[in-house]
């Protein structure tokens, strides 16, 4: 295993260009038949832009991602934000407004940076994420993370989703919670076995014994669907872990939902509105490259999946960040628990279920009519009924 399985298996789209070779030929003294037609040069077909939502990346040790400038006619300028790049694409021409929206889309929307203008910002709040293994001196994580643990990641120390979540939840510039404390376990999700997961919950439960009465750890984030028995094995190992940390007082919330009875709260993705970034009402549920949308159960709750930016460390001191223009739900989960810890520092007596009732009654109605997290809402209603 290496850090290049962990990665989505997307193709860039390959160029392909024909040319040919002009010859020319010395006439012959006294020809017995007409000349052959000289050739002429092929001409090379036209670029073909990349589509929309296309993974452009540059990975240099991996063949399908090693295309590092795209020359105008190979990138749409309009398409920009959908594409999925990092700080080592080159989009030439338009290099100046790809690391614009690099850096516009650190920006975590639905007006977070409102309330962390205000000092709210999960300060004195503690949580745990559980993912693959992360490199923890990325300047968006270096020291935010309070404890490490690794379950057995075959001797993987970086992942492309390890410091993606942990940076959507905290990191400086990107993060919902930036002053929250974090424990991070990492687990090898690519085996396809939940016990190692059940392992890190165990270790994060271990952790919260240790800590102080007021000090406990409020929420565990999981970017996996652990639980799934149909996707991974020892499921049944993980839904014990679980059981035991809420009986612990911890809330773990997975892409299947929170905590044991999991209907109580299921994320879902959504799409951030490209010109109304703080308006939860602009929203739209579902995912930026489909027209699917959210079933309309009680406790669905969307979550900003797209747009995108997160940090990204593959190699120790070699730091980088990806613009991510089709984020899944695993970019939703540390979405929800950092506005959670948003909460905590603002009424640190909510339950894990009063939290999870005060997200889903504040939730803005989307344009597609989808329940839509509202982070502003949320924290007013706490600071007005709740006295916080």
């Amino acid at each position: 295993m290496n850090r290049t399985a962990m990665l989505p298996l997307c193709l860039l789209a390959l160029w392909l260009t024909a040319c040919g070779t002009a010859e020319s030929a010395a006439p012959a003294a006294a020809p017995t038949a007409a000349p052959e037609p000289t050739p002429t040069e092929t001409p090379a077909p036209p670029a073909e832009p990349a589509a929309p939502y296309s993974d452009l990346r540059y990975l240099p040790w991996l063949d399908e991602y090693a295309q590092q400038t795209y020359q105008p006619g190979e990138y749409t300028a309009e398409d920009l934000y959908t594409y999925t790049y990092n700080t080592g694409t080159v989009f030439a021409g338009a290099e100046d407004e790809a690391a614009a929206l690099l850096e516009e889309d650190k920006d975590p929307g639905l007006g977070v940076r409102g309330l962390q203008a205000q000092g709210i910002t999960g300060k004195g709040v503690r949580a745990a994420i559980i993912d693959q293994p992360l490199l923890t001196d990325h300047p968006e994580l270096s020291g935010r993370i309070a404890a490490y643990y690794d379950t057995g990641c075959e001797g993987e120390t970086a992942s492309m989703h390890g410091p993606a979540v942990a940076s959507l939840f905290a990191g400086e510039s990107i993060g919902i919670a930036p002053d929250a404390t974090l424990y991070y376990a990492a687990w090898p999700s690519w085996l396809m076995d939940s016990r190692y997961a059940a392992e890190a919950l165990d270790w994060v439960v271990a952790q919260n014994e240790a800590l102080p009465d007021g000090e406990k750890i409020r929420v565990v984030s999981v970017s996996a669907a652990p639980g799934n028995a149909e996707m991974f094995q020892n499921a049944d190992l993980w839904d014990a872990a679980v059981a035991r940390a809420e009986q612990a007082g911890l809330l773990v919330l997975t892409v299947d939902g929170a905590g044991v009875e999991k209907t109580r709260l299921v994320p879902y993705p959504a799409v951030l509105a490209r010109n109304d970034r703080d308006n939860p009402a602009a929203c739209r549920s579902g995912f930026a490259d489909s027209d699917e949308r959210a079933e309309t159960g009680s406790n669905t709750l969307a979550l900003p999946c797209s747009y995108r930016t997160v940090a990204e460390e593959y190699t120790a001191g070699q730091y980088s960040y990806t613009h991510d223009g089709h984020g899944g739900l695993s970019w939703g989960i540390p979405y929800c628990a950092g506005v959670m810890a948003l909460g905590w520092q603002v009424d640190p007596t909510l339950t894990g279920e009063e939290m999870m009732q005060y997200l889903l009654s504040t939730a803005a109605t989307g344009t597609d009519g989808s329940r839509i997290i509202d982070p502003v809402q949320f924290i007013q209603t706490l600071q007005t009924e709740r006295g916080a």
